[in-house]
């Protein structure tokens, strides 16, 4: 069973979720693997998270989107452990770009090299289960989300919110994108999947369906012809 174990870090207060499966039988260190969401920053405080008081390795790290609050330990973490970091191809030039990724409005420039990119559909195999590549374009243009159905898990990065949605007026975003992302893509998962977003409390689909207020920006858009 994965165990979904969520940190709030930086200026942001950004959620990062550090996963691992508690069935799997740890190594002779006794060290299970990991898979890290969203490396968001205090890296030094992520390794001692990891390796002191999880007692795990991260093998990869996935991540949703490109906005510098939840990407500035990825460098870190990958020269630490060795690892990768993935992303959705269409989020490449947010990833490298400054302007983009906001750090040259709140952080000193920074560009993320070096991401390997998915496409919408692909699927990742990490720590015995399956990653499902969503593309959610909307808060920024390459947006993603992860889907572990077999757990019924899914990390909406800052697409979904409980009962809202991702700001969209940064560079890339759109309106229309995330509303037709949530509605289309995101609502149509099993009502008792849970929802781990980037910012703020988790949630589940069936709660969504309910209360987002999407679901009514939607229905109107949809009647006005405007998706």
């Amino acid at each position: 069973m994965i165990k979904v174990n969520p940190y709030v870090l930086g200026m942001m207060s950004t959620n990062c979720y550090i996963l691992y499966d508690d069935a799997e039988t740890p190594d002779q260190e006794g060290f299970r693997q990991a898979v890290v969401i969203d490396a968001a920053a205090e890296p030094e405080r992520l390794i001692d998270i990891c390796e002191k008081d999880l007692k795990v390795k991260p093998v990869a790290i996935l991540l949703t989107h490109g906005h510098f609050d939840h990407i500035m330990a990825v460098d870190a973490l990958r020269e630490r452990y060795g690892i990768k970091a993935y992303g959705l191809d269409a989020e490449k030039e947010v990833f490298v770009t400054p302007e983009y990724n906001l750090s040259a409005r709140f952080e000193t420039a920074f560009r993320l090299e070096g991401v390997e990119l998915l496409s919408d559909g692909s699927e990742i195999e990490l720590i015995g289960h399956t990653f499902r590549v969503i593309a959610t374009p909307g808060h920024t243009g390459g947006g993603c989300c992860y889907y572990v159905e077999d757990s019924g898990l899914l990390f909406s990065g800052d697409t979904l919110f409980c009962e809202s949605y991702g700001k969209f007026t940064f560079p890339t975003g759109s309106l229309k994108d995330i509303v037709r992302s949530i509605v289309e893509k995101l609502l149509v998962l099993p009502e008792d999947t849970k929802v781990f977003p980037g910012h703020e409390g988790a949630t589940t689909i069936g709660h969504e369906r309910t209360y987002n207020i999407c679901n009514v920006i939607y229905k109107k858009n949809k009647e006005a012809g405007k998706l």
